[in-house]
């Protein structure tokens, strides 16, 4: 028997606007601390060296700036900002300014500014607060795995992304991810701190709940930053309690990769 924890209605309730805008100017700085190789590879990003993570990454946030300092409410402009190149001899540098700013940016403008974004139900700076800590956590870990590391976060960013996962990419509107397997039920569990949720796989699309089922035909059971790093496939299932039908959790993942 695992440990009881209280309902959680919200698992976004978990974090705060400035603890996501901490953990990126922590992830990026330890990106960043780990140099940057042209040889050295990302075994979690097939054909990527450390260079090509450290690129994409400052890529990825120089793409929302203009978002952030013109408030935009449409998509940017796709000459709105410079796009860096992976030979470049100053990434480290540049990601840890890129991300400043970015932060200082969403740290002036507050929580509840609206900004465009490409998820249909959140357009503000909250999102974009929320999804890039979770993408520099993302390949925080990419950047440990390169240099053999094991790759970890904390424990409560990891709940936090379990559910934007499971809500923000698995059960977006208007996208029908679907396979060809019998419509199916899974259910994720946290073993350290609250995090509870069940994942439905139908033919007409996939939906996410928070919360405990009785239903549900397999059942992942993990602390959470195990579940977080293997739902983004930066971990395999060993050591993961799998209870139930044990194709499910492939069938999720592989449904996961096209989502995200």
């Amino acid at each position: 028997m695992g440990p009881s924890f209280p309902e959680v209605s919200n698992i976004a309730d978990l974090m705060e606007y400035a603890e996501y805008l901490d953990a990126v100017e922590t992830a990026a700085q330890r990106i960043a601390g780990r140099g940057v190789s042209s040889v050295l590879t990302v075994p979690s990003c097939p054909g990527w060296t450390t260079s090509d993570l450290l690129a994409h990454v400052v890529n990825v946030l120089r793409q929302k700036l203009p978002v952030m300092r013109d408030r935009l409410t449409v998509a940017p402009a796709a000459d709105s900002w410079q796009r860096v190149a992976p030979t470049d001899p100053e990434l480290p540098s540049t990601l840890l300014s890129t991300a400043g700013e970015v932060v200082t940016l969403l740290t002036q403008m507050g929580p509840d500014v609206e900004l465009w974004s490409w998820y249909e139900r959140d357009h503000s700076s909250s999102f974009w607060a929320r999804r890039l800590a979770h993408e520099l956590a993302i390949h925080c870990a990419d950047s440990e795995l390169a240099v053999g590391l094991p790759p970890g976060c904390d424990a409560q960013l990891a709940a936090d992304g379990v559910g934007e996962l499971a809500t923000v990419f698995l059960d977006r509107p208007g996208r029908q991810l679907t396979d060809d397997g019998p419509d199916a039920l899974l259910h994720l569990h946290g073993t350290d701190i609250p995090c509870e949720w069940s994942v439905e796989l139908s033919s007409t699309g996939m939906s996410a709940t928070p919360g405990h089922s009785t239903l549900a035909q397999a059942e992942l059971r993990a602390p959470v930053v195990s579940l977080y790093l293997w739902g983004w496939g930066r971990r395999h299932l060993e050591g993961i309690e799998v209870n139930g039908d044990q194709g499910l959790p492939a069938r999720l993942r592989q449904l996961a990769a096209k989502a995200t």
